[in-house]
Formats: structure tokens, C-alpha cells, sequence
């Protein structure tokens, strides 16, 4: 199964009250909060409020978005601390700041051990870690962030996925296989050569990713990326998202 939602740094201008409008109105049923855009990591009673804002108005919280990274010297604790008060379990995290395939064997290593003792804190706090799924770091390739995800082997760190541009279309869905029993959710976007492109355009490409899923677990389809930052393209692309996961042929 997959919710349908929306990653509040789509609108990162807006105010938390409207982007949870616009989810609404787009009839989505979740969203993932960001730190950069709306929720102040360590703001606990910011968090609080908007997490039971999102709540009343009978949305779920897919995650808080953080910006903790693995090789800054960062503390993961106010990060899950801003999740809790937030209401959600699930931080994502972002796996260094340097392409897998530029990384020394050493330099993995403090990388893979700092994550350890991050998912080892994670678990003191009934929390989940989930890695950002993003060029230059641990997760811009399929093996590498499979190896990463093997290595720390624990319930307590997941993964998120997204089409990243450096990947084919194959590769991609390569990737989603490798990494699925790690998968938490989606990121859901189309870009080709040009930038970003209606959803509408990447049907094919999302009914491939999508069949990939295990369709006996719950998954978060998040929107983001809408092209130029419009409402009126978020709502047509909200619309493709909902049709193609009713199986609808008409995607607007």
C-alpha cells in the first residue's frame, strides 16, 4: 500500500498552515516535515504544534526531514528529540557530503561507525533512522548504499528512495530491488535532460517503481520537485499521483 503525501520543501516559502492547506486540498494524507523550511531542529514546541496541527486536520506524518549528516562532528539527538515532539519515529538523515566513489576505505569507515552509534542511539529512543537517497553521499549508488544498509543491519535505519538523475531508468529500478527490504518510502518526482517536468510525463517510469514495491507493507509516496514551485502544477501532479495509484488511466 502507498500514501499519498507531499514533502512540505516543495513549498519552501510558505507557512506550515499552508502547506498542510494545500495537502488537503490536493487530498493527499501525508507530510514530511522539513528542518530547513519549516520545523527548527531543537524548536520542540514548534514541533509539538505542528505536529497536532497536521493531526486535526486528519493528516499523517510521513517523517521529520532533517538536515544531520554523517561526517559534520553533528549530535543525532536533537534531530529525534524535534521528531518525538513532532509525533513521528522517522528522522531522515543524510549519509556524508562526498560521492561513495570518491571516499577512501578509511573515510568509510568513520562514516559507517558514526551511523552505528547514531542507529544505536536511534534504537534508545524507539526512533528510525532513514537515509536520504542523494548524490554525493553514502546512498548516490545502488551498491554502495546497499552495503552501508547490510553493514549496520538493524530494524532501527531504513532507507528513502527517489530517481536521482545520475542513475538510469534501469539502474534505478535495480536499485529499488536491491535495497527493498531497507525501503521505507518514496519521493515522488519526474525530471528529465531539461529539470523538472509534470508527473504526468514519468507515468511509465512510476507504474514500473511502484509494481517493484512488496505489496503487503505500507509506503509513503512523497511529492516534491514540482516544476517552478506551482500550486496549480502541485495539484495536477497530486491528481496523476492519486489516479496512478487507483490504477486510473485518465492522468489528467
Amino acid at each position: 500500500m502507498i500514501v499519498p503525501g507531499l514533502v512540505s520543501a516543495t513549498f519552501k516559502t510558505k507557512e506550515t498552515k499552508e502547506v498542510i492547506s494545500l495537502a488537503k486540498e490536493a487530498k493527499l494524507e501525508a507530510i514530511e516535515w522539513s528542518e530547513k523550511h519549516h520545523l527548527p531542529v531543537g524548536d520542540l514546541a514548534f514541533a509539538k504544534s505542528i505536529g497536532e496541527q497536521t493531526l486535526s486536520e486528519g493528516l499523517r506524518i510521513a517523517g521529520y526531514g532533517s538536515y544531520y549528516r554523517l561526517g559534520e562532528n553533528m549530535d543525532i539527538r536533537p534531530s529525534i528529540e524535534t521528531a518525538l515532539a513532532l509525533g513521528t519515529n522517522s528522522v531522515r538523515i543524510w549519509a556524508g557530503s562526498k560521492a561513495s566513489s570518491l571516499l577512501t576505505k578509511e573515510e568509510r569507515e568513520e562514516l559507517t561507525i558514526e551511523l552505528a552509534k547514531s542507529v544505536g542511539i536511534a534504537k534508545e529512543c524507539n526512533v528510525v533512522l532513514k537515509l536520504e537517497w542523494h548524490k554525493n553521499t553514502l546512498t548516490d549508488e545502488n551498491s554502495s548504499a546497499l552495503e552501508l544498509l547490510k553493514t549496520i543491519n538493524s530494524p532501527h535505519l531504513e532507507t528513502l528512495w527517489q530517481p536521482t538523475q545520475a542513475l538510469s531508468f534501469e539502474e534505478r529500478k535495480e536499485g529499488i530491488k536491491m535495497v527493498l527490504p531497507y525501503l521505507s518510502y518514496l519521493h515522488v518526482y519526474y525530471w528529465d535532460e531539461s529539470g523538472r517536468r509534470p508527473l504526468r510525463e514519468g507515468i511509465e517510469h512510476w507504474k514500473s517503481y511502484f509494481s517493484l514495491l512488496n505489496r503487503n507493507k505500507e509506503y509513503f509516496g512523497l511529492l516534491e520537485f514540482v516544476q517552478n514551485d506551482s500550486v496549480e502544477q502541485f495539484f495536477a501532479d497530486s491528481k496523476v499521483l492519486l489516479d496512478l495509484l487507483k490504477g486510473e488511466k485518465n492522468y489528467g
